[in-house]
Order: C-alpha cells, then sequence, then structure tokens
C-alpha cells in the first residue's frame, strides 16, 4: 500500500470516528475537491472562522499563510483544520461562481472586500451592502455562531477578516484570502510541487520524498528503478495521473502503482500506467543484463515532461586485475590486517564492475592457507560501513577498489605463495580466475641508510633512503614500522619533516627529506631497534653557496674557447 493511499484510509476510518456531529461531506460531481457543508460547528473558539463549499461550489486547495502544507478537500474532508482558521490565517482558493461558507464566532465583525458578494445570511445579524462587491462590506454575527453564504463572483483575489469591534477600534484576529479562478489546476502535473528520484531498491517506500537520485548506475543483474510523486500545482496528489515511459537501447520497462512494492521484469521499451494518486514506481531492465549497456528514459504526464534519466548497468566482470599487494607479516593470521591484495573488476568493455573475490582452496598453503575480505570492489567510491581491518589499512579505503587480507603464518615463514582468485560472475555463474604473489616477510633484523648524493649546497634538500632486511634477508613486510618517533639525525640541516612511530616500510624502504643549512662535512645517523642492526650512518658534504675560484676559472676558459670558435668561423666565411 502507498503512503498516499494509506493516509486516504486513515482519514476513511477518522470519518466513522468523528460522527455527523461536527462535519458531513459530500464529493460534487463538479470537481474532486468539493466540499457540501453542513450545520454550524459547536466547536469554533473565539475569532475563528470556518469555510467550506456549498453543494456546487468548488474550492480547490487551501494552504496555510504561514507556510504549511497545502490541504486537498477531498483528501482532508474529515479533518477540521483545513477550514477552520486561526491568526495564521489561510489562502482558499476557489472557482468562480462557486458558493463558499462562512461561519463565525457570536459577535465577531466579518469584514469582506473583494470580488465576493454575500448572498445570504443563514441566521440573525446585520449586515452592510450585502449584495454588492464593492467596497469593504461588514457583517456583525449574532449572539451565536452564525453561517454567510458568500459568492465568488469574479477571478481576482477576496479577502475576508474577523475582529472584535469595527472601525478604528478594530482588532483583526484572522484572515482568509480568497484567490478566485477560473478552473482548479487539479489535474495537471507539476515539475516543481513533484518529485522524482532513482534508486537501485524497488522496495523503497520513500526515496522519491527526496528528489534526490540515489543511484544511477546498477550492477550486472541488478535493476534501477524511477519513483515518482506526481503533484499538481497545489502542492497535492494528481488523481487518475496518466504517466508515459519509453527507453532506449532496448532496456525494459514495467511500472508499479505501489511505493515499496517492485513491479516485474518488464517486456518492452514502452510502458503506460494510469496512477490513483500520483506515486508510481517504473522499473527499468536492461536489455542484456551480462553485457549491461546504457538506457534514456523519458517519462511524461499526459504529454507534459516528467524526467528524462540516463541510467548506466554494468555488465558482469570478465577480468580480475591486481593493482598491488602489500607484503604481509609472519606471525599474523586471522583478520589479514598486513598482507592487502588490492583489486578491481572490470567488464567486457573495460568499465570497473562492483564485486568480491574468493580463494581457490588448492592455491593455498601453509605459510598462507586463506584469505579474509576487507571490501568489495563498489561502483562508488564510498567505503561500505561493514570493512575490516583489512581494508583500514588499505592506504586508498575511498576508492572503487576491493581489498582482501591474507594469512602469514608462523609455520610458513619468510617466503611467497602464489594465490589463486576467484570471482562468480553475476549473471551467468561462470567463474574467472587470477593469480597473485602473497608475499610474507619478518621485522626489522638489519638495515642501511644512505642519501641521494655524496655532496650538497647550502638550501639543498637531501634525500634520506632507509633498507630494512628481515632476518632471512628478505625485504621486510609492508606492516613493519621504524617503531619510534625522531629516529634521523641530519647534521648541516634540518628534517622537513620529522619521522613518526607509526611510519610504514613499503617494499623493505622508508625516505625522508632533509635540507642543507650549514657548511661542512657531515653524518646522517639513523637509529632503529633492529634485532641485529641498532643504527646506520652515512656521510656527505655541505657546500657553501658563494662560487668557488676554480668554478670561477673553469667558467672563464669555456668563454674563450667559445669566442675562438666563432672568430675560426668568421675566417673561413671570408675567403
Amino acid at each position: 500500500m502507498s503512503i498516499k493511499t494509506l493516509r486516504k484510509r486513515i482519514a476513511l476510518v477518522a470519518v466513522s470516528a468523528l460522527g455527523a456531529g461536527l462535519m458531513s461531506v459530500v464529493a460534487a460531481p463538479v470537481a474532486s475537491a468539493n466540499i457540501a457543508h453542513g450545520t454550524a460547528s459547536a466547536t469554533l473558539v473565539d475569532s475563528n472562522m470556518l469555510i467550506s463549499a456549498t453543494a456546487g461550489g468548488v474550492i480547490c486547495v487551501a494552504t496555510s499563510a504561514a507556510g504549511g502544507t497545502p490541504q486537498n478537500y477531498a483528501a482532508n474532508a474529515t479533518d477540521t483544520s483545513p477550514f477552520e482558521t486561526t491568526a495564521s490565517g489561510k489562502v482558499i482558493v476557489a472557482v468562480v461562481g462557486s458558493d463558499l461558507l462562512l461561519e463565525g464566532d457570536a459577535a465577531d465583525v466579518i469584514a469582506i472586500s473583494g470580488p465576493l458578494s454575500i448572498k445570504a445570511l443563514n441566521t440573525s445579524g446585520t449586515s452592510t451592502a450585502a449584495a454588492t462587491t464593492s467596497g469593504t462590506r461588514e457583517i456583525t454575527m449574532p449572539a451565536t455562531d452564525a453561517q454567510v453564504t458568500l459568492t465568488a463572483v469574479a477571478v481576482g483575489t477576496a479577502t475576508i477578516t474577523a475582529g472584535t469591534a469595527t472601525g478604528a477600534t478594530a482588532t483583526v484576529a484572522n484572515t482568509i484570502t480568497v484567490s478566485i479562478v477560473a478552473s482548479c489546476a487539479t489535474t495537471t502535473y507539476s515539475a516543481s510541487k513533484s518529485s522524482v528520484s532513482t534508486t537501485t531498491d524497488g522496495a523503497a517506500a520513500a526515496i522519491a520524498n527526496a528528489n534526490v537520485d540515489a543511484a544511477v548506475t546498477a550492477g550486472a543483474g541488478d535493476n534501477l528503478y524511477i519513483m515518482i510523486d506526481g503533484d499538481n500545482a497545489y502542492d497535492t496528489n494528481l488523481v487518475n495521473q496518466g504517466y508515459y515511459a519509453t527507453a532506449t537501447n532496448g532496456a525494459l520497462l514495467s511500472w508499479s502503482n505501489t511505493w515499496g512494492t517492485a513491479p516485474a521484469k518488464g517486456t518492452a521499451s514502452v510502458a503506460t500506467i494510469t496512477d490513483a494518486d500520483g506515486a508510481a514506481v517504473l522499473r527499468v531492465s536492461p536489455a542484456s543484463e551480462a553485457a549491461g549497456g546504457t538506457t534514456v528514459v523519458t517519462i511524461t504526464a499526459d504529454g507534459i515532461a516528467v524526467a528524462t534519466k540516463t541510467l548506466t548497468f554494468l555488465g558482469e566482470a570478465t577480468a580480475i586485475n591486481i593493482v598491488s599487494a602489500s607484503t604481509g607479516t609472519v606471525g599474523t593470521t586471522g583478520n589479514g590486517s598486513t598482507g592487502l591484495i588490492v583489486f578491481t573488476l572490470t567488464d567486457a568493455t573495460g568499465r570497473s564492475v562492483p564485486g568480491d573475490v574468493a580463494l581457490v582452496s588448492t592455491s593455498a598453503s601453509a605459510r598462507t592457507p586463506a584469505i579474509t575480505e576487507g571490501k568489495d570492489a563498489t561502483i562508488s567510491a564510498a567505503v561500505p560501513t561493514t570493512v575490516t581491518a583489512a581494508a583500514a589499512a588499505f592506504p586508498a579505503p575511498g576508492t572503487t577498489a576491493g581489498v582482501e587480507g591474507f594469512d602469514c603464518t608462523s609455520v610458513g615463514g619468510t617466503g611467497s605463495t602464489t594465490l589463486t582468485l576467484t570471482h562468480t560472475q553475476a549473471v551467468t555463474g561462470a567463474s574467472i580466475t587470477k593469480t597473485v604473489d602473497a608475499k610474507c616477510a619478518g621485522g626489522v633484523a638489519t638495515y642501511t641508510v644512505s642519501t641521494d648524493k655524496a655532496s650538497y649546497k647550502i638550501g639543498e634538500i637531501a634525500t634520506i633512503t632507509i633498507t630494512a632486511k628481515d632476518s632471512t634477508g628478505a625485504a621486510v613486510s609492508d606492516a613493519t614500522t621504524v617503531g619510534a618517533a625522531n629516529i634521523i639525525s641530519f647534521g648541516g640541516g634540518t628534517m622537513v619533516l620529522a619521522a613518526a612511530a607509526g611510519d610504514l616500510f613499503s617494499g623493505g624502504v622508508k625516505k625522508y627529506q632533509a635540507q642543507a643549512t650549514t657548511a661542512g662535512t657531515f653524518n646522517t645517523v639513523v637509529s632503529i631497534a633492529g634485532s641485529t642492526t641498532t643504527s646506520a650512518t652515512a656521510s656527505y658534504t655541505i657546500a657553501g653557496g658563494d662560487v668557488t675560484n676554480a668554478e670561477v676559472l673553469a667558467s672563464i676558459v669555456k668563454l674563450i674557447a667559445a669566442i675562438n670558435k666563432q672568430i675560426r668561423a668568421l675566417q673561413r666565411s671570408l675567403r
């Protein structure tokens, strides 16, 4: 059941609960918004007014002057709030020629201006200029609540106010503005008042209220849904609205009348529906689920443009691509938080597609017996909330790539295992595979330090490289840290960025930079808590910024040689 239909049923239940004592409602054939009002209400309080249409009269809509939700009379007939007005006021849209029934409190002064004529005072009271529409007409209500019949005599704007006195001492407690129109705009789709949204969840009952596309791309085997909340210019539900949809590239369409109920797969690229309350769901399926493709869906409402959506359906994965694989630390199992495999899936056209991978068990080893999913490959770059420690350690989790962690057991020690990853295609159910080397290594046993140059000038930036190995001589794991802050001293200069305890090695290497500030011969010293090497040193020189005599002499020699070359060339040209 749609949200709108549910509201209507609640309103019907309320009719029974309220009974006939407060208000009776009759739907007139002229328009769905017609109200035939009965006897005066006994619940009016001071300075309130109650307005409705008599039989044959048409009130299109009532809105709150304070910005409240517009009320459709037919849909809210048992609710006094669209009719009974307080100091915030109401704006009533009525059709010319309609009779409006106005109720007022005892002894109130009702002032009327604009194209409304006073047709009849149903109970005793006094009235001035009752049969005219010129100027302001006033009615003083009798000692009891009374009704006045008004007629909308011309297109325009009229005002009805209720006060407690007349003339200069009048106190206006309430105002109703009556906008008189030639006809109600209740059956025409309004783009500014309606909502159109797309989603991959056809059972989402509230997505259309957001008027924001939750998704315009779907994975292989998935569908996209366009949800419409069709309203008229009064921001109220369209009644028996006809929707017409077409799709390009052979995409298949089908409609549902109810939000929260996904329609069955369509059989054609054209689909129509007539919806009772303007709320409808369009299912869009690709011509080929395995291959995917794009389509442009166009929707109209009785010839009025509703939406044009360009939708993409990804094909099923035909390739697993290894983006990177980090080296895990020996002795870690279970959570896959050290050795990481970053992968993507692509379809036949090379587009990245969502999905996961699994380990082919026959490729496992004692060193690497299992892998742990960090995150699937995804359509969007957002990281799912279900990611594990593996994805948290992934250096760029905000991508569409997937992540798998792998074990590095103590039994296997340092070394490498060739793993085979598999993916099951979403539509055909076939499997594709890819191999990857899963490397395992220990922590720091030995390390060396070097600089990118043997000599620098003041102001130059030096690159310091630390190369670390485990006890077997293999590059340390990529989960190995330098272990402490400020592990580097750079003589004759300052570090560009100080080392931090959590800085990671990559491929057994970690680099830092320093700026040379003082001339002389210096050392850079690195101290890491390695099991064998505890410190390492590299030497270098720093020259001042001044030009030396040798450099000046060399420049002069080069200049003389260039001049002699030009003289010889000139002599040859004169012969």
